[in-house]
């Protein structure tokens, strides 16, 4: 008997490995994982898959100050956003090709390259998706998957939006 979990959530790189954030954005509770979320996943028996990080591996650039969305908006940034989101969504479609289930993808507040609804720029706050989500968004939206924003201030938001997404697909 085959007992694997056929439910997915696409995570960002950092919420599995906070050395990945800019210098200087780690500044809650969690040194390594964002572990509520974690947790959370484990606990239901689903599946992680750890998308990448786009700005790290833009030019192999793990230690770098943080940045806003107008400094990555650029010709190369996006090009490299594009490839990335072809490659996950490509895990996407296979996954839910093979009869499994993709419950979530879950993006970081305020990344210029994975925020989902909300982005921090130098005329402040602007509702928009981060470079690499938009791309993201764009190849899957067929299959009318939640993506969830981690806002870090506000993390029980979050984390119950993800409980709500899991319990709702428990019961189908």
């Amino acid at each position: 008997m085959d007992n694997r979990s056929k439910d997915f959530v696409f995570v960002p790189f950092c919420l599995m490995a906070q050395a990945f954030q800019a210098q200087g954005l780690v500044k809650y509770e969690w040194k390594g994982t964002i572990k509520p979320f974690l947790e959370l996943l484990i606990e239901n028996e689903i599946n992680i898959v750890q998308m990448p990080c786009a700005e790290s591996t833009f030019k192999n650039n793990l230690v770098r100050q943080p940045m806003g969305i107008k400094k990555y908006d650029t010709k190369e940034f996006n090009a490299h956003c594009e490839q990335l989101a072809y490659d996950v969504a490509n895990q996407i479609e296979t996954i839910c090709r093979n009869g499994y289930r993709v419950l979530a993808i879950m993006g970081i507040e305020q990344s210029p390259s994975c925020c989902v609804n909300y982005i921090y720029t130098n005329k402040g706050m602007e509702k928009r998706m981060g470079l690499f989500m938009e791309k993201l968004y764009s190849k899957i939206k067929e299959y009318k998957i939640p993506i969830i924003g981690i806002n870090r201030k506000h993390i029980r938001k979050s984390l119950e939006e993800l409980k709500s997404v899991i319990e709702k697909n428990a019961n189908s």
